[in-house]
């Protein structure tokens, strides 16, 4: 597990607070007192055109749907459409106020909702059969957490179970050692004005921000093999149809146990 707290939950627990469909769409202009906010409608057809293409790919991948973990959930806005496609889904988030929203909202029964630390899952060991998150690794403040909530993905994923994964990726082709410096720098400074934020934030001065942070090939692919992950696929859609930001995925498939064949995985 992580050592220090997950600070950007404080973010997360506000925009849930403030502006929980904007926190998680968060589309210039479609904020409360907007040109534009979301509404209902538009938030939720925006999580199905997402969802659509994840899945199609997904289900490529040799998905088995019938129980998903879905990590920061939000305000449901792609858990409303999980829950056509799997049998049970659990979905997990830090603040109460997105899960007010999305329960409110997506009143399946068998969709649970959990608020959650940021990193621990509140399920036994081996029991479902795949999990999912989208735009939310990309909002921790370290690798450390990132790898906590790894670790947690694989404890609760059943021998052969996948993970999809959206987060944003990086190589340096040339120059790594450069590279890698001035990310860090970057990063050094990254820390220091989320502290200053947040604790003006505590004083109830400013908006919540958005950390950033980036995932190494090298990272991913180590990272996953050492916690018992095997076909790991690193792939970035084409550009999605409402924009032209690109969304890189890890897929990654949880070794099977020693003797069980990889054919009888989804035989049930």
């Amino acid at each position: 597990m992580a050592k220090d707290p997950i600070g950007s939950n404080m973010e997360w627990k506000k925009w849930g607070e403030i502006d929980p469909l904007f926190g998680v769409a968060t589309h210039e202009g479609r904020e409360k007192g907007g040109r534009s906010p979301w509404t209902d409608e538009e938030f939720y057809a925006l999580g199905k055109l997402h969802w659509d293409q994840f899945f199609a790919h997904w289900t490529k991948y040799r998905l088995d749907n019938d129980c998903c973990v879905e990590i920061g959930c939000g305000a449901g806005r792609l858990t409303r459409h999980l829950a056509k496609s799997f049998r049970t889904v659990h979905a997990l988030d830090v603040s109460e106020g997105m899960l007010a929203y999305a329960r409110a909202r997506i009143a399946e029964s068998h969709v649970a909702f959990h608020l959650t630390d940021g990193v621990r899952i509140p399920l036994p060991d081996s029991c479902v059969s795949a999990v999912f998150s989208t735009h939310v690794f990309q909002h921790l403040d370290s690798l450390a957490h990132a790898d906590a909530c790894f670790a947690e993905a694989a404890r609760v994923l059943k021998p052969g179970g996948t993970m999809m994964v959206h987060l944003p990726i990086y190589r340096w082709t040339v120059m790594p050692g450069v590279f890698a410096t001035i990310y860090h720098a970057r990063k050094i400074v990254g820390d220091a004005v989320a502290w200053t934020r947040r604790l003006l934030l505590r004083i109830g001065i400013g908006r919540p921000l958005m950390r950033w942070l980036s995932y190494s090939e090298d990272y991913l692919f180590g990272s996953l093999s050492r916690l018992g992950f095997a076909d790991i696929e690193l792939w970035i859609f084409c550009p999605l149809r409402d924009n032209r930001d690109r969304h890189p995925v890890v897929l990654a498939r949880k070794e099977p146990s020693p003797g069980t064949q990889r054919s009888d995985l989804n035989s049930e």
